[in-house]
């Protein structure tokens, strides 16, 4: 059987087989390079199923009473739900429900239809039948904007023609924005139903019979044929021919002369507007397996052919491009990883002879490239997080090659052949190597165990981590040996130049400086040891008193702004319409204040009108009240203006606009978390519920830093309750027939659908656009079931009441969200969110008798925290049993474990210095360094203790042993160092988010180095101190740890008197 000796042996021996290996996968890496997506950010995974439900004119609260609350019980408990929101808004309501990961969604799809479909005879008459989808990851490629002096009918016609020639070149999909689905409205006065004593349902019935195409059989014969009905009208003309009534005379009355038929589209949805024009917008997306780039590149060269052969009047505006912002992520990090792999070579040159620092440096590539097929294989991508692995582990990739080349080259200089030095320093080397790699791929074992978006955001990481590791093992021993087999030959005994004098200085350093450091702290160990726990409890109380802050996922400086703005509900859209142009010129005068004329802040801006953005606290939420203004700037990089000064002059420059509501301005939240605030409130009626977030709301005001403080329970228009009288029902009216005809006045009636143009056509009978006010409404009259037709006050009694405009169900509970974006210049979060309890957020509760709770980033901070934690105790625990396998040792492990915490004082200092807060990127920095330190105290131990067995004493083991690794120990911290240092040094906008992994490793190496050199050494010192005093050192340690544990037994029980 082979083992991995034989295997070892086998590539240094054979003439080529480590090169043939090393072209093999090579060529399998450029192909994995061409063949690996590029894209900005790891792509989020969703496994979720909507429901959108339209019930025309119904309420907010008639939608939750009689929709969500009658579908939840059949949804709420099907197998793999985690999660099931609910809302319910004027008109509309529906589900969004998110599934377990890996759950079988075909299975899940069909549960949640077969689950609507069940209660669907006990839903109200005159909704719209549920529309249940699957949610299909996309992601954005582009924007197109259609504006100009042209018919909303021609814009569509020009972006239909656009869309369908985009899809058959290979886009995956193409949305549009501000497109209205066309409606034929039939427009009937009042009076002119009570003249023909008609409804509008009877029109809508006649025109549903009358315009249709139906097959009638067909003939037989010689030649069989087919009979079919032909009555389908498509057109004014042909719908106003639909006859209505006929009279005993012969005279018949048509649907043109009681109605005015107009051809248009729907009122109610939302407009585009596109530099104060009205507009379309193309949404260009991509599935997750196409490339970015490559998408955007069919856009490019399909528009490059296309705009010259539109109408010159046309205005076709490209933006959104993210290829732009690919290249430009991409460039980035490719620049810093070339940056630190120049450094690394240059220690390496420097630290080795030449030929020897060639081979080990040739490692660095023929590992990516090995690690590139290893991505592939896994569907990963080229991304910001991958791309940080890959350079985080530029000196990871070495460490390995340096210590094999380095054993190698000391074989070769006791005297034995090439062949056999390069052979002994992989064969002895690969129980410490495999033992240093397990531990650094343990180490990043806790962030796979993170769920949820943010697992999957940050799950790159450790994947790519892994798979360079196993490359780098794969290239270190059945690679390397071979090509240190012929560096070896050629390599002399004797150096020259630089080298020896750099040698020389090194040696001399290491035989007495560094010797002298290591015998005095060894003597002073319990004074070494006392120092290392002060500068660590100096690092935590840096954490805990707020000098190095705590923030859960520090985002880049975004492209994207939001405006939203909400008149008073009732408001016209018209009037709406106003507001939202005056935040378009708001814009562009405050670009022009900024720039002094100059621009080049701004590439675009679309606008839309009837609905509001999805974005910082917003839904996308459809009301003649609402609009909403989506902004792009310049990148960061090619601005001066930071997006707050841009925010803040945009609000100065906004004339006061009467009726307004609510208006927010903010940047567009990039990441993986939440809302940054955002307080859940619930266990009470509605009008409580709002109380206590009113509350909560003016709590928040009193904090600086936060903005656009406000709740998700909007008040709604000004409602008039109808209830029937004992008269009414004495008519045999019911309060079903009622809301119909009452509905059927206010929103119309869909008479029939049928396709044209490639489109769904609706044909709505309705009364007069903008007829049906208050007045109209007392006025109105209804049919009994005789009949007879009946004034509506007669029947009804009507009382105001004001309603909420949207509610929200979370898990089959109403609950309320108040939400808030925070300058964290001035506020941070984690230290706010602590003190919100006692600063009144606990006496509100108890006020109102609500429950009040955390979610948003607090929440996917808390359980991304917690996750970690468990699986950073799962990955010491494993690390423990490969070092006790490495060292034969069950207590030296525990002693190179207590090394571990030390790496967090680097880590703060590093912060403290640079400016930055701790964030996510800083803890998984933390696991990476745990790897390393690991990793140095493997190597360090394992030489001491082959020192000690060979005699002497242990002081003189641990004073030469650490001499004898000195040089391997501060090559390794600096290629890793060097590896990182462009990154810790980039002034782009773009990178912020990771400097705060760059800056943990590079601070905690610089300080995990002398922990190792210096305090592993004394912590080694008390272990052999407690071993040769076992008899009066253990009762002593027995005693404190009881006094400690009685301590954490009375901190943990209750006081007296409480249960």
């Amino acid at each position: 059987m082979m083992n991995s000796s034989n295997i070892i042996r086998t590539f240094v021996q054979h003439p080529n087989a480590a090169n043939l290996l090393m072209i093999l996968i090579i060529l399998i890496g450029l192909f994995s390079a061409f063949q690996l997506n590029r894209q900005v950010m790891p792509t989020f995974g969703l496994d979720a199923v909507s429901i959108n439900i339209i019930w025309p004119g119904a309420s907010a609260e008639d939608i939750e009473t009689s929709i969500l609350e009658v579908i939840e019980p059949e949804i709420r408990f099907v197998d793999g739900v985690q999660e099931m929101n609910g809302f319910a808004s004027e008109s509309s309501g529906g589900f969004w429900v998110l599934f377990d990961e890996g759950t079988n969604m075909s299975r899940a799809f069909s549960d949640i239809e077969n689950g609507v479909r069940r209660v669907e005879s006990q839903l109200p008459q005159g909704i719209e039948r549920p529309l249940i989808t699957q949610f299909e990851m996309m992601e954005p490629v582009s924007r197109i904007a259609l504006s100009g002096p042209f018919s909303e009918a021609a814009l569509k016609t020009i972006a239909r023609e656009i869309r369908d020639e985009l899809l058959a070149r290979g886009i995956d999909k193409i949305s549009f924005i501000g497109d209205r689905d066309p409606e034929i409205r039939i427009n009937v006065e009042p009076s002119a139903l009570r003249q023909f004593d008609l409804e509008l349902k009877d029109i809508a019935e006649r025109v549903r019979d009358s315009s249709i195409d139906i097959p009638s059989g067909s003939v037989e014969g010689p030649f069989e044929r087919q009979i079919r009905s032909l009555g389908l009208a498509k057109s004014v003309d042909s719908i106003g021919d639909i006859e209505i009534q006929a009279r005993g005379t012969g005279a018949k009355t048509y649907l043109r002369d009681i109605a005015d038929i107009e051809d248009g589209f729907d009122q109610a949805q939302p407009e585009g507007y596109f530099k104060g024009n009205q507009a379309i917008t193309l949404q260009i997306q991509r599935s997750p397996t196409t490339d970015s780039i490559d998408a955007s590149d069919i856009v490019e060269a399909y528009l490059a052919e296309k705009i010259p052969t539109l109408p010159a009047t046309l205005s076709l505006f490209h933006y959104q491009e993210r290829s732009q912002l690919v290249n430009d992520r991409v460039k980035l990090m490719v620049k810093n990883g070339i940056g630190g792999l120049a450094i690394v070579m240059l220690i390496l040159y420097i630290f080795l002879n030449g030929r020897l620092a060639f081979w080990v440096a040739m490692g660095i590539p023929v590992a990516m490239l090995a690690t590139f097929g290893i991505m592939l294989w896994l569907g990963q991508s080229f991304n910001m997080i991958s791309l940080m692995a890959l350079i985080m582990t530029l000196g990871i990739i070495v460490d390995d090659a340096i210590v094999v080349g380095e054993h190698a080259a000391s074989r070769k200089e006791m005297g034995l052949p090439a062949s056999e030095a390069a052979e002994s320093g992989a064969t002895r080397m690969f129980a410490p190597v495999l033992a240093s790699s397990l531990t650094t791929m343990v180490a990043f074992l806790p962030v796979l165990m993170v769920s949820n978006r943010i697992g999957q955001f940050i799950a790159v990481l450790p994947m790519v981590v892994v798979a360079v590791i196993m490359a780098s093992l794969v290239e270190c021993f059945l690679i390397l040996p071979g090509h240190l087999r012929s560096a070896l030959q050629h390599t002399t005994v004797k150096t020259t130049g630089f080298r020896a004098n750099f040698n020389r200085g090194f040696n001399n350093f290491r035989d007495t400086t560094f010797k002298t450091i290591i015998e005095k702290c060894y003597k002073a160990r319990y004074t070494t040891i006392a120092v290392a726990v002060a500068g660590l409890w100096i690092g935590i109380g840096l954490i805990n008193g707020g000098r190095v802050p705590f923030e859960f996922f520090p985002s880049a400086e975004t492209e994207y702004l939001i405006a939203n703005i909400k008149m008073n509900p009732g408001t016209p859209r018209e009037t709406t319409g106003k507001a939202l142009r005056e935040l378009d010129r708001a814009l562009y005068a405050a670009e022009e204040e900024l720039t002094g004329g100059e621009g080049g802040v701004i590439r675009a801006s679309f606008g839309t009108l009837g609905r509001s953005m999805a974005g910082s606290g917003w839904q996308e939420i459809n009301a003649d009240n609402m609009a909403g203004l989506w902004v792009e700037l310049t990148t960061a990089d090619d601005r001066e203006h930071r997006n707050p000064v841009v925010l803040d002059a945009w609000r100065n420059q906004i004339r006061p606009i009467a009726g307004v509501e609510r208006m927010t301005i903010t940047e567009m939240a990039g990441g993986p978390g939440g809302k940054a605030i955002d307080i859940r409130i619930s266990g009470a009626e509605l009008s409580v519920l709002k109380q206590a977030a009113l509350d909560v709301r003016q709590l928040l005001r009193g904090f600086p830093g936060l903005m656009d403080i406000d709740d998700n329970l909007p008040y709604g228009k000004e409602e008039m309750i109808i209830e029937l009288t004992p008269k009414g029902q004495a008519l045999g009216f019911t309060t079903s027939s009622v809301s119909n005809q009452v509905r059927g006045a206010s929103e119309g009636v869909i008479a029939k659908r049928f396709p044209r143009n490639g489109e769904e056509t609706k044909i709505r009978i309705q009364y007069p656009e903008g007829s049906f006010d208050a007045q109209t409404f007392r006025e109105l009259y209804l049919r009994s079931p005789q009949g007879v037709a009946v004034p509506l006050l007669e029947v009804v009694r009507v009382y105001p009441s004001r309603g909420f405009a949207r509610l929200q169900r979370y898990n089959g509970e109403t609950q309320v969200a108040v939400e808030a974006d925070i300058d964290r210049s001035q506020t941070n979060l984690t230290l706010l969110l602590s003190t919100l309890g006692d600063k009144g957020l606990d006496a509100i509760a108890e006020k109102y008798g609500v429950n009040i709770f955390f979610q948003g980033e607090a929440e996917d901070q808390s359980r991304a925290l917690n996750e970690l934690v468990q699986g950073a105790m799962l990955a010491l625990a494993m690390i423990y049993i490969v070092l006790a396998w490495v060292l034969g040792s069950y207590s030296r492990p525990i002693v190179v474990m207590l090394i571990i915490p030390f790496g967090l004082v680097g880590a703060v200092l590093g912060h403290l210095v640079l400016g930055f807060n701790l964030s996510m990127m800083s803890l998984i920095g933390l696991l990476g360094l745990m790897g390393i330190l690991v990793n140095d105290s493997i190597i360090l131990v394992t030489t001491i203790q082959e020192r000690h067995k060979l005699g002497g004493s242990w002081q003189s083991a641990v004073v030469t042993g650490s001499q004898d690794r000195l040089r391997a120990v501060v090559l390794t911290s600096l290629t890793t160092i060097g590896g990182l240092t462009p990154l810790l040094f980039e002034g782009s906008y773009q990178a912020q988010m990771l400097k705060p992994m760059a800056i943990t490793m590079v601070f905690g190496i610089g300080v995990a180095t002398f922990i190792v050199l210096i305090v592993l050494p004394s912590l080694l010192g008390v272990l052999d101190d407690i071993a040769r005093n076992k008899s009066k050192v253990m009762p002593w340690i027995g005693k404190w740890l009881a006094i400690i544990w009685g301590e954490v037994r009375r901190r943990l029980s209750p006081p007296k008197g409480r249960a």
